[in-house]
């Protein structure tokens, strides 16, 4: 860890000789002194303004802004080599115990705290050896001391991301750090987690892809999907509507509406009704269909079966009803029949 820097008294020492336009150039730069113009743009964490903006405020052009920009590092670091170095050596250090790169929020955190994440930012750039790499739709703004760190962390976040997929269910942050232990260090695991925008960690601590219904549910019928996740059984949509509400995942506390579920639920092919209202989850085994398709199915797919009874017990395994509303539908000689063996046959006519 980094010994305690007070950044702005180092910061008004570091700067003192500079012009008044350098020096407003960098307040500017590095969202030390907020203008009126400084905006924070969408991931970023300290209220920086571009060389554009700085220039159209003076009158200049970008390059000039930039051209003094450099000039300013050049000065204080030929004035203040020894101190520079330092500070440079324990920054990449931290880097590099951090895999190499980290999410700008825990850079600027972590080597500033709350107060001082503008300084941090002005001596990343002062030191020239790191690199900050712009946030996308796949991961947030980083640093980072690695060689093409953009290509580089990128290919490697696909990589992770694929991975992910390829497991097909969540993972508790040791078992995921097993799993990848020979691709990555858990440091840098750590931070590919962090700046993924594609990978997310839930209420329970698990890790998968926003994707995934368990990490991000999107409406109603995700979130029946996670109820049937959680309890493993057949649940009425009375009972699924309750469960949802207790998952705490509606937006600004919402009631659920049970016909709402009903209505979602009989639409979606994850879902089966398996019962007068009663769902179950289909990769558990269960098929659609109405109580003459499941016992057509048992007949066609489970031939040896011959009683009466046994038929009943296949059949009641994929559906919730009585014994007597099988045995009705199963004696309908309109779609079934009895060989002279007492067979049960499925009538082609059916």
């Amino acid at each position: 860890m980094m010994e305690k820097i007070n950044y702005p008294q180092l910061y008004t020492k570091l700067t003192k000789g500079l012009s008044s336009k350098t020096k407003d150039i960098f307040d500017r730069r590095f969202g030390i002194k907020k203008s009126a113009k400084s905006k924070l743009g969408k991931g970023q964490t300290v209220s920086i303004e571009t060389l554009e903006s700085i220039g159209d405020g003076l009158g200049i052009t970008r390059e000039r802004v930039r051209q003094i920009e450099e000039a300013g590092f050049n000065f204080i670091k030929k004035n203040n080599k020894e101190l520079i170095e330092k500070i440079c050596a324990e920054y990449t250090a931290y880097f590099e115990s951090k895999g190499g790169f980290k999410k700008e929020e825990k850079v600027l955190a972590d080597l500033g705290g709350d107060k001082s994440k503008p300084y941090v930012l002005f001596f990343l750039s002062l030191c020239g050896n790191f690199s900050r790499v712009a946030g996308k739709k796949d991961y947030a703004y980083f640093w980072s001391t690695l060689p093409n760190a953009e290509k580089h962390v990128k290919e490697q976040l696909d990589n992770l991301v694929q991975g992910i997929n390829e497991k097909g269910k969540l993972l508790e942050k040791p078992a995921l750090a097993a799993a990848f232990a020979s691709q990555y260090s858990p440091e840098a695991l750590a931070s590919y987690l962090e700046i993924s925008k594609k990978i997310q960690e839930n209420k329970e601590g698990r890790i998968g892809l926003i994707t995934w219904p368990e990490i991000k549910p999107r409406g109603v019928k995700d979130k029946a999907y996670l109820v049937f996740k959680k309890h493993q059984k057949p649940l009425h949509f009375n009972q699924i509507t309750s469960f949802i509400d207790e998952l705490g995942v509606n937006e600004d506390s919402k009631k659920t509406h049970a016909q709402t579920v009903h209505n979602e639920l009989i639409k979606d092919a994850r879902f089966v009704l398996v019962g007068r209202g009663t769902y179950a989850l289909k990769e558990w085994g269960y098929v659609p269909g109405t109580i003459k398709d499941i016992i057509t199915k048992v007949i066609t797919e489970k031939p040896h079966l011959v009683s009466q009874d046994e038929i009943v017990k296949e059949v009641l395994a994929q559906r919730l009803v009585a014994k007597n509303t099988v045995m009705i539908n199963l004696n309908n000689k309109k779609y079934f029949q009895k060989d002279a063996s007492g067979k049960y046959l499925v009538r082609e006519s059916a």
